[in-house]
């Protein structure tokens, strides 16, 4: 029992190193994880506003010739303007949501604070609103046909509500854009 007694201040010391090297361990192992994470995050945030940045710009370009379309349709309503003399050439964006998508899969969303989460998935919802608003101006023009041997007339007014919907959620979709790159360049939400 006494060489017990002598020994125990040298084993309880290799202990308390074995505990303190175990901890040391772990720690790095998380600050190496906690580091990974952020990477992670970061690079899926880079991708998202890189999307961002290539929708806005289909955007515009397409919402352009869409406000003149717009016009022309409004025009045509209002002067009965048959279709044949109206050339309904709808520009459809063709925005993308695979970045977001690719974040979520990962799971790099986990990693990416909740307020830039949240302002991202709003955005994302949205534009799948307008990719809805746009299928509808497309479903219509797609469908046409009977209605322009029957009553073509009547193509300016029945395609104004759907078109002119497309073109205001394009136009608050970009101001959502410009909103949101501007967001994420200060690092806010």
């Amino acid at each position: 029992m006494g060489a017990l007694r002598e020994k125990f201040p040298e084993l309880a010391l290799e202990a308390g190193m074995v505990v303190f090297a175990v901890i040391v361990a772990l720690g790095v192992d998380e600050w190496r994880e906690s580091r990974k994470n952020a990477e992670l995050a970061d690079r899926a945030l880079a991708g998202i506003a890189a999307e961002i940045e290539s929708n806005r710009k289909e955007l515009v370009e397409a919402g352009e010739a869409n406000q003149a379309l717009l016009l022309r349709v409004r025009e045509a309503a209002r002067d009965s303007i048959l279709p044949e003399d109206l050339n309904v050439n709808f520009e459809y964006s063709l925005i993308s949501a695979s970045a977001w998508e690719t974040a979520q899969v990962t799971q790099a969303t986990q990693f990416i604070p909740l307020d830039r989460v949240q302002t991202l998935a709003k955005l994302y919802g949205l534009q799948a609103l307008f990719q809805a608003s746009q299928d509808k101006v497309m479903d219509f023009i797609l469908s046409v046909g009977d209605l322009a041997d029957r009553e073509p007339e009547r193509i300016p007014r029945l395609i104004l509500g759907p078109l002119g919907s497309s073109v205001g959620m394009g136009e608050l979709l970009t101001q959502v854009y410009d909103t949101t790159l501007a967001r994420l360049e200060d690092g806010e939400g």
